[in-house]
């Protein structure tokens, strides 16, 4: 008997025993006990930690006014003054607008655009936005390497380019200011936005002053083939360091922007500017109506509040029925349509934040 336990406890100890025995004479197959090697791997549970929503933009505080804030500079194309609105073709100058940038959806950035007589965003395409300086950066001329002697060109932090092609790490950039400057710089200098920084004329070195015109080509060396490195485009003065013979003299220039040292020659033929497009004249509204200040700027009738005005301002006022008005203003882009909401033309909603636009002026005696 002692035999027969010894020998159930050592079945029960290396599992020969099913958990389920069949009775006896029972023809039913034991259950089958799945090796452990052929169970799935347990997957442990990973907490995961919860998402803070991201807080949604206010598109009338975004666009107060800050002097901490970053800006960016676009240059004119068709907008939209809401996602998925109709597109409004650009009809001014063809100069960079300074622009603060909002949100972006794919390839659409929504800028918000301060003017002193109003204050809105649009929607446009953000390959228009110029590229900025985040230090100051020697340029590499076009198809060489950046010169490593007192002959160069820098352009400082804060400069404002126009992207042109793109190659492994380096991109070719465009400045047009006093001087137009081309080369290639790395990737890693460029942003799309940057701080205002305090735009300077040319600065004056005590040199004696050589005077050319537009056009004339800064090189890196005294010789006609020599590499160009920047060409005067709206300045008409550079400062000597020294006349090499009665055509060359070596040169210098400095601004905000933009500083090089090279050399110039009377008798070189002007090189090739491409300055910002410029239109014919842009085209401007025929007010019929002053609105009160802080009056709310709308998308279209019954869409969202975009911005709104900044002064007491003459308008182009329709009315549209229904208590909204087509509300058109000149702006950078040319004259804009918004809509405009109220029972009159003296009572437009207002939805300028406290305090941001001078309070309206009281409306004249009948």
């Amino acid at each position: 008997m002692r035999a027969i336990s010894i020998g159930w406890i050592c079945l029960m100890a290396c599992g020969g025993v099913p958990v389920n025995p069949a009775p006896p004479g029972s023809t039913a197959s034991p259950p089958r006990v799945t090796p452990v090697a052929d169970l799935p791997p347990v997957v442990p549970v990973v907490p995961v930690a919860p998402v803070d929503p991201v807080a949604p933009i206010d598109p009338i505080a975004v666009l107060t006014p800050d002097d901490a804030a970053e800006l960016s500079w676009a240059l004119p194309a068709p907008i939209q003054l809401e996602l998925g609105g109709p597109t409004l073709t650009a009809a001014g100058s063809g100069r960079p607008i300074e622009v603060g940038a909002i949100d972006r959806q794919g390839n659409l950035e929504r800028v918000a655009l301060r003017l002193d007589h109003a204050r809105f965003s649009v929607w446009l395409p953000r390959a228009q936005l110029l590229a900025v300086l985040k230090r100051d950066q020697q340029i590499a001329a076009v198809g060489v390497p950046a010169i490593g002697s007192d002959v160069e060109v820098v352009l400082r932090a804060g400069a404002a380019v126009r992207r042109l092609a793109h190659r492994e790490h380096v991109t070719q950039i465009r400045y047009f200011g006093a001087l137009q400057v081309e080369g290639w710089v790395p990737d890693a200098v460029l942003g799309d936005r940057g701080h205002l920084h305090a735009v300077t004329g040319r600065i004056p070195t005590g040199r004696r002053t050589l005077m050319v015109i537009p056009g004339a080509v800064i090189r890196a060396e005294p010789r006609w083939a020599g590499t160009e490195l920047a060409i005067m485009a709206n300045g008409y003065f550079l400062d000597t360091i020294r006349d090499l013979d009665e055509a060359w003299s070596e040169v210098s220039y400095e601004d905000g922007d933009v500083a090089v040292r090279g050399f110039v020659s009377r008798r070189d033929p002007p090189g090739r500017l491409h300055p910002w497009p410029e239109t014919d004249g842009t085209p401007t509204i025929t007010p019929n109506a002053t609105v009160a200040s802080g009056t709310c700027l709308y998308a279209r009738a019954g869409g969202d509040a975009i911005g709104y005005l900044v002064g007491n301002r003459p308008v182009d006022l329709d009315d549209t029925g229904a208590g909204w008005w087509t509300l058109t203003i000149d702006t950078p882009w040319g004259p804009i349509a918004f809509a405009a909401h109220g029972p009159a033309r003296t009572e437009l909603v207002a939805c300028a934040p406290p305090n941001t636009v001078p309070p309206p002026a009281p409306a004249p005696s009948p």
